[in-house]
Formats: C-alpha cells, sequence, structure tokens
C-alpha cells in the first residue's frame, strides 16, 4: 500500500472514495505489528536503544544497552 502513487492517480481522475484507507492502513499496520511485538517478547523483553553507542554522549532512552552487551558475552 503506497500513499503516495495512490494519491498520484486520485489527483487527476479527481476519485477520491476510500482514499482515507491508504493513508491509515500502513501507520495502523505499524503500531498493531509493534504492539504485537511488544506483547509476544514481554516489554522486558524488548531493547530500545540509540543507533550509536560508542560515544560519550548518554543515552537518553534508558536502553539497558550494556545489560544487552553483558548477556551476549
Amino acid at each position: 500500500m503506497k500513499p503516495a502513487r495512490t494519491f498520484g492517480s486520485a489527483l487527476p481522475a479527481q476519485i477520491w472514495a476510500a482514499l482515507w484507507v491508504y493513508f491509515s492502513a500502513p501507520v495502523l499496520g505499524m503500531l498493531l505489528a509493534g504492539e504485537f511485538f511488544r506483547r509476544l517478547k514481554r516489554a522486558g523483553a524488548v531493547f530500545r536503544a540509540k543507533l550509536h553507542h560508542h560515544n560519550s554522549k548518554r543515552c537518553i532512552f534508558r536502553c539497558r544497552y550494556q545489560q544487552l552487551i553483558s548477556s551476549e558475552a
């Protein structure tokens, strides 16, 4: 489902029926998949991390990156 492609076709044809589906379905699918993953893995097992931890800046996400690294070793 590509909203931009659908909008591009609907614009010259001036047909706006059910266009909302193409804009809302990808967002709702993303949110549902994230919630399903959290419930499947239990919220404590999901690590949230910034992209690059190898610098002097602190991580603002409380992602437990050090715990993840130590459990892999």
